[in-house]
């Protein structure tokens, strides 16, 4: 199977921030422009590779819950990432009970605040 190929940056900031959307602000905040836009078209292609076949095909219908669940797996870390691209099985049904665990909006929240326009990637 052909996966994007993410940074080890990436990945390495996903699993600083621990799931906690305040500790992830924080390590974006010390960011450049460039790296806050750099870390959000990473989270974007690798959830945009989970919101499609085969993996839908394990989800709930909804577009909401199908961008929900991609973007909880990537903000999981690798480990969770590899492990539902090798099974597709894997990819959790619904993820409306850790909605909080989502880091999906950060990196433009942070953009925004320190340099008054948003990543323009979603």
């Amino acid at each position: 199977m052909d996966h994007i190929q993410t940074s080890e940056w990436f990945w390495s900031i996903i699993k600083k921030a621990d799931r906690n959307k305040e500790k992830l602000k924080e390590i974006l905040s010390s960011f450049t422009k460039e790296e806050v836009i750099r870390f959000q078209e990473n989270f974007m292609e690798v959830s945009v590779e989970l919101q499609d076949k085969p993996y839908t095909d394990y989800m709930e219908e909804s577009e909401d819950g199908v961008e929900d669940i991609a973007n909880w797996v990537v903000s999981n870390g690798l480990d969770l990432y590899l492990s539902v691209t090798e099974n597709p099985k894997k990819i959790p049904y619904s993820v409306n009970e850790f909605t909080d665990q989502i880091l999906y909006g950060i990196a433009d929240e942070i953009c925004i605040e320190k340099y008054g326009e948003s990543t323009g990637i979603y």
